[in-house]
């Protein structure tokens, strides 16, 4: 199989490693399917002309809009228009022609190439946008210049699928990301009946979040406080800016988990040994369970590994397997986010209301 490399930290392997075990697909889809079938109940996405814009704003390969938006009677059809940074998903964002084969495009072309032609959503047309939470102007990346000319606001939905991670950190305009990326989404995006939907993890304690946190150097304990929930978890901080900028914001809480092989145990021994790495190379298992704790990890191996400390890489290996055994599983406590327009009309808060109470009726642990 192909080497591990140590010298640089591997998202793409890491992170498809993670999606593959990670039951986030089916319960945020779930969770999802349930708010648009309840806003379609009441009414929503029966227009016929002219057809639903729909932003992914962190949109990876593609493959979480899509599952997104399946079952749902959009009577107008789709457009879509997605934006990441990743160049391993979209490459610099240019469109290749139409008739370059499948196996050619990256991820996210691909799945949407293949969304159009089998239908399994109802998409007209789809722009690839490369744009950074950190620099771009998050506006004149989605809206053509004609939408920036004539203030229209175009979107009738706006997704931010694990992608509000990056937005903490302070823009090159000066502004902090997520307040920068929620006031962009909420003043000049979204149209009169236009709704952001966000998931994230949140950061609570015996979770992956709580572990890779830890890990990475940024909460003072393996138990966060609520101080490091305050600073660092998405939700609160989604919360937080939509309170300044006068945004109505609901939540729901839900849960999912990242499995590991039934051998994780059996390999804790290897995994802290890079001299035994090889032995890794030809047990598919065993890798795979290696890239999901790297995912955990997020940093080079060889970073992670250097640290002898509780935060290193060896005690991140045990601290896996500790929640392993004691859930089956590595849990992890997401929020979907549901944000309102300026120009939302108090029939339409009404409306999410209703499929936000179905959704927690439902969904929602606490």
């Amino acid at each position: 199989g192909k080497p591990i490399r140590t010298d640089i930290f591997e998202y793409d392997r890491s992170f498809r490693a993670y999606k593959e075990t990670a039951t986030e697909n089916e319960s945020g889809w779930l969770l999802n399917q349930t708010f648009l079938k309840s806003l379609q109940d009441q009414g929503l996405f029966s227009r016929a002309n002219p057809s639903y814009v729909v932003g992914d704003i962190g949109c990876g390969e593609g493959d979480a809009i899509i599952s997104y938006l399946q079952d749902i009677d959009f009577k107008g059809g789709l457009q879509i228009r997605a934006m990441d940074n990743n160049a391993y998903f979209i490459s610099d964002g240019t469109r290749s022609d139409d008739d370059n084969p499948l196996q050619d495009m990256l991820p996210v072309e691909k799945n949407l190439t293949q969304a159009k032609q089998s239908q399994i959503i109802p998409l007209q047309d789809y722009q690839i946008i490369y744009g950074d939470f950190a620099e771009s102007d998050i506006v004149q990346a989605m809206c053509t210049e004609e939408e920036v000319g004539q203030l229209v606001h175009p979107f009738d939905l706006v997704y931010c699928s694990h992608s509000l991670y990056y937005a903490r950190q302070p823009h090159k305009n000066g502004r902090y990301g997520i307040t920068y990326v929620l006031d962009s989404i909420a003043t000049d995006l979204l149209s009169n009946s236009g709704i952001a939907i966000l998931f994230h993890s949140c950061l609570i304690s015996d979770t992956l979040s709580s572990i890779s946190y830890f890990s990475r150097g940024l909460t003072q304990d393996l138990v966060p406080s609520e101080e490091d929930y305050q600073t660092y978890s998405v939700d609160a901080l989604v919360r937080k800016s939509c309170s300044e900028l006068g945004l109505t914001c609901y939540d729901i809480k839900y849960r999912y988990g990242s499995y590991f092989s039934k051998n994780l145990i059996k390999y804790r021994d290897v995994f802290k040994d890079p001299n035994r790495y090889h032995e890794l190379l030809d047990n598919h298992d065993a890798l795979q369970d290696f890239y999901r704790i790297l995912f955990i990890a997020h940093r080079p191996l060889e970073n992670a590994y250097a640290n002898k400390s509780p935060r290193g890489w060896n005690q991140l290996v045990d601290n896996v397997i500790d929640l392993v055994e004691k859930y089956g599983y590595v849990p992890l406590l997401p929020c979907m986010q549901v944000v309102l327009g300026r120009q939302a009309s108090p029939e339409l808060k009404r409306k999410v209301e209703v499929a936000v109470d179905a959704c927690r009726n439902k969904f929602s642990y606490e």
